[in-house]
């Protein structure tokens, strides 16, 4: 997996931050030995693999899926069983576990109380919850922006306060780290330690761990971790050297600066006059282009005087070409109905003229009739006999 900057992984995490998170792990080995565990919010197991070296059994659970994926191929052999999910919602029976741990998970959590009462539900009768955060107050003051990762930070009193309305018995650690001296022979054979003795302060403390039980507990020695890798001092050492190369390249750049500055105000007279001359050009030019500009305003107002006296005589031909329109209308309308007039005398013509055309057929067919009668023997023998029949 990446290193984003919050999940700690082995490898690719300053050593001192990642002893940091290692030292909570061996303190809750101290506690987790033939017991059953829960590592809750896991990240990528290294914790789990080393509470697994003591306890009977432990479980690590993570909402992230390639964190969980990432830690059962990194330690096959550990015996660690690793599962997706959340810790706000444990897939495990009531009072099925002896402790569970829960290091720097619960100022990612929306429903973090939810994890409390999780951890209290799944554990036995005589269970502990092991579970840290980090101090608000120093958190605060440590950093130049929020850790855009945390959805909750607890100081001291409010940290106590929601663990012990869960946990009646609540102890709480600060951790932090101490400036130590190590004496190392090349064989060990053993340890001794003396820690100074002192009010302890927890508003100054970075982290606070808590171990948390239903039932009253017993013992709540100092514990300190010596890791094997990481040196303080020489981190310390190594950052000042990068602060120092820093401050050098800072100060490099602005006696780079200082000597730009001075070239140009060594600038000659012979250069001061050439842009004088210049400013002197460039005056004149603006004085022209104003004369200039001057004499297109009044251009431009005798311009629009006569589009003023263009637009009066426009709307004097509109008005006009209205009413001309009006008086067109009403002549097509009269046109119109003559048409109509013509149209329908037409029309009694053609009827008229049909009309006649069939009574000269009539008169016609009566003349064929008539002739043929004339020349029928009735009208001879009529004639003989003196009667008188006209043709006409």
């Amino acid at each position: 997996m990446e290193f984003t900057g919050e999940r700690v992984i082995p490898g690719q995490t300053d050593p001192d931050l990642l002893n940091e998170h290692i030292a909570r792990y061996r303190f809750a080995e101290l506690l987790t030995g033939g017991r059953s565990v829960l590592d809750a919010g896991c990240g990528v197991g290294y914790g789990s693999e080393i509470l697994a070296h003591n306890a009977t059994q432990v479980y690590a659970i993570d909402l992230a899926f390639d964190a969980v994926a990432d830690g059962a191929r990194t330690y096959p052999d550990s015996g660690v069983r690793f599962v997706q999910g959340s810790c706000a919602r444990l897939p495990f029976a009531d009072a099925s576990l002896d402790v569970v741990v829960a290091f720097e998970v619960i100022e990612h959590l929306e429903d973090w109380r939810d994890l409390l009462l999780e951890a209290r539900r799944v554990l036995r009768r005589d269970g502990q919850l092991i579970v840290s955060t980090p101090n608000k107050r120093y958190y605060g003051e440590t950093r130049a922006e929020p850790n855009p990762y945390h959805v909750h930070e607890f100081d001291y009193a409010e940290f106590r306060s929601e663990l012990e309305a869960i946990f009646p018995h609540t102890t709480i650690f600060l951790e932090n780290h101490t400036n130590a001296i190590a004496f190392t022979p090349e064989n060990v054979q053993g340890l001794r330690t003396k820690v100074e003795s002192g009010s302890p302060k927890p508003d100054e403390a970075h982290f606070f761990l808590a171990v948390c039980s239903a039932l009253p507990q017993f013992g709540s020695p100092a514990f300190l971790f010596v890791p094997a890798s990481g040196n303080v001092l020489r981190e310390r050492e190594l950052h000042i050297d990068k602060l120092e190369g820093e401050l050098s390249q800072k100060t490099a750049w602005l006696e780079e600066t200082k000597q730009d500055l001075a070239r140009m105000s060594a600038i000659n007279t012979e250069e001061q006059q050439k842009a004088q001359e210049a400013i002197s050009r460039v005056e004149q030019e603006a004085a022209e282009k104003t004369t200039w500009a001057k004499k297109l305003d009044a251009e431009l107002a005798e311009l629009s005087t006569w589009a003023k006296k263009l637009q009066g005589e426009y709307d004097e031909a509109l008005a006009n070409y209205a009413k001309l329109e009006g008086v067109s209308e009403q002549r097509l309308a009269d046109l119109k109905k003559a048409i109509e007039k013509i149209d329908e005398l037409e029309k009694r013509v053609v009827e008229r003229s049909d009309w006649a055309k069939s009574l000269d057929a009539q008169l016609e067919q009566t003349r064929a009739e008539l002739e043929g009668l004339y020349g029928t023997r009735v009208y001879r023998i009529a004639r003989r006999l003196g009667l008188r029949m006209s043709r006409k």
